[in-house]
């Protein structure tokens, strides 16, 4: 369960994005950054719900086709995502063998 404190933090940053796309392209490097960060690693009902706007589709669109190659998932993730389930399976072999 996520406490009051994580999700109002959550909600800012959501809010904060969707000011950002709403103003996009008249934004600064930062504000872009922001926006990267919020798409990669937000809640994913948040990033949804921002996403899902109407009024927003047009700004969001070109701001993922202009930042594409920051969207990518990369070998690292890759990496991580496949180690995660080779612990996985390994850990679930281990206790069915033992």
């Amino acid at each position: 369960m996520t406490d009051d404190k994580d999700g109002s933090a959550a909600q800012a940053q959501a809010a904060r994005a969707e000011d950002i796309f709403r103003r996009y392209p008249a934004i600064t490097k930062e504000e872009a950054q922001e926006a990267l960060i919020f798409l990669k690693r937000g809640r994913h009902l948040d990033v949804g719900r921002v996403t899902g706007m109407a009024e927003l589709q047009t700004s969001i669109e070109a701001f993922r086709h202009d930042h594409r190659r920051a969207l990518r998932v990369g070998i690292g993730e890759y990496a991580m995502f496949a180690a995660g389930v080779f612990l996985f399976i390994g850990g679930l072999f281990w206790v069915l063998a033992g």
